[in-house]
Formats: C-alpha cells, structure tokens, sequence
C-alpha cells in the first residue's frame, strides 16, 4: 500500500512561504537608519580607540634617523639599537600612558612608567611653531628631578656621564655646534627631557625646554609600515618646496603626493614592517668634573 506524502496532507512549507510573504519589507528610509546606525557605532567605536588605546603616526623627520654605517649592507635593518626612520608608520600604545594618570590603574599594574632611554610619542612644547599639531617622536634622556648637561655633545645626569649606543652625530661627535654645551639645567617636577637620536639634526629639549608628564600621551610599539617619504617628497616636488611631508598642506599638493605614494608603492621597505621598537640601552658613568672656565 502505498505511503501518503505527507505534505499533500499537512500543505507542505506552503503556510511558511505565505508567511514569508507577510513580512513587511522594509522601507527606504528604514534601510537607510540601520545602515547610518551602524556607521555611527563603528566610528565612535574607532573614535574611542585612537583617543584611548592605541594611534597610528608617520615619523616626519629625521631626528631619530641612524646612520648608513649603522645598517646591516642591503637591507633597512639596524645593527644595535632600533632607530627611526623617516616614513616608518608606528602603532602608538595611548592607554598604558595615560594610565599613568589614574591611581586604580597603578594599583592594577595597568599603566606603564616613563623610564629614561624609551622612545615616546607627545604633544610639541613649542606652541610657537607651525606644525605644532604634529606629534613629536622622540627618547627621554632626563627624568623630573635629575640635574643635566651637555659638554662636547656629551650628555651628563647629575654628573655622571651618559653612555648611550643608540645617539648619531651627522655633522661629528667632535664638531661644536648650536647644541654641543648646555649649561647644567635642573630638570622640573613632572618634566622630562627629551632628545632626538640624531643629535645635529634634531630640535628637542635643548631647543624648546623639558616637556609636562601631561603632554606625553603614548608610547610606540611597532612598526605597522615604513615607506621612504623623503625620496616621494623629492620626486613629487622637485623644486624642493617642502622638507617633509607634515608640512604639505595644500589640496591639490597632498593629492600629488599621495599620487606618488601609490605610483612607488613597491619602494614599501618591507624588512622593518612589524618590528617592535625597544627601549634604548644605556650606562652611567662616573665622570670628571667639568673644565673651570
């Protein structure tokens, strides 16, 4: 005998199809909210972790630049410390710094300390300057408290001398220049002194003064990217109009370099993508007084 199909009986998956069909489809305007809600919750979620947890920057100069001698033949590695190059794009770490800043973060262990020889990322002092917006990079050298000097492009904390593998002198260790002296400075409470690696060529504390602890928002992790924006900078703009790419700022300028950007895409230096930026190694020796002048 044969089997009833039991679909002819019950009406198969008619009823879900009419039902199915009884949904209100949803309006233009409808659509329209869902997609705007969804855009505005995945921006103030972004918005939250650049403020917060980690920022993204460009290193626009070359003040923690390393020397050429300093670089392992045919490759954009570093022998030693890691240095900085122009164009390395850095992951910054926001949210252990600014952690320094809330007590029940300390007591959880959840911030991380400002400790001489790191490399951070903070506000620029010198209000003065045009590009004050753009986020300076560079190592602390002097600790709130501590009494600094400089004698010969020799660095000297509380007067013992400060042997550090990772600082570069373009022009010569032994040349005087602007910044080869400075006189014993007292670094204030909730200061530090800041310096760039390569030590002629870098506008730091010794230029603009100590930096607040308040101004210090992050500390860089790795290196996400690392394109040569000087050579893009040159070939862009031949006539040499701009020293670094943070000081384009005209439309049709920032269009031509991002035109290049992509056009030299493959000079990507892709042997420094993912290194993790250390801390810089240093001693302190007991040195001989200063010369009586």
């Amino acid at each position: 005998m044969a089997r009833k199909n039991p679909k002819k009986e019950t009406g198969g998956d008619k009823p879900a199809k009419a039902k199915a069909k009884e949904r209100p489809k949803a309006t233009l305007a409808e659509t329209v909210r869902e997609y705007v809600v969804a855009i505005l919750v995945c921006l103030v979620i972004a918005l939250f972790v650049v403020t917060f947890i980690v920022h993204p920057m460009a290193v626009p100069t070359p003040s923690m630049d390393t020397p050429t001698e300093r670089r392992i033949p045919g490759t954009d590695q570093t022998l030693g410390d890691y240095n900085l190059l122009v164009g390395d794009r850095l992951i910054v770490d926001k949210f252990t710094i600014l952690a320094n800043h809330f007590p029940l973060c300390r007591w959880l262990g959840l911030n991380h300390p400002i400790r001489r020889g790191e490399v951070v990322v903070f506000k620029a002092p010198d209000r003065k300057n045009g590009h004050y917006l753009t986020p300076y990079v560079k190592r602390v050298i002097g600790l709130p408290g501590e009494t600094i000097e400089v004698r010969q492009n020799q660095v000297y904390i509380d007067g013992q001398k400060l042997v550090e593998p990772y600082r570069y002198h373009a022009i010569g260790e032994d040349v005087p220049t602007t910044f080869s002296e400075m006189a014993p400075l007292r670094i204030p409470d909730g200061h530090y002194f800041m310096m760039g690696d390569n030590r002629d060529h870098s506008s730091d504390s010794r230029d603009w003064g100590t930096v607040p602890e308040e101004f210090v928002f992050g500390k860089p992790l790795f290196i996400l990217w690392s394109f040569p924006d000087t050579l893009v900078l040159e070939k862009a703009f031949p006539d040499g109009r701009y020293r670094g790419v943070h000081e384009v700022n005209d439309a049709l300028d920032i269009v031509t370099l991002y035109a290049y950007r992509v056009l030299y895409f493959y000079k990507t230096r892709w042997s420094r993508m993912f290194h993790f930026v250390p801390r810089g190694i240093y001693t302190l020796q007991p040195a001989p007084p200063a010369p009586a002048l």
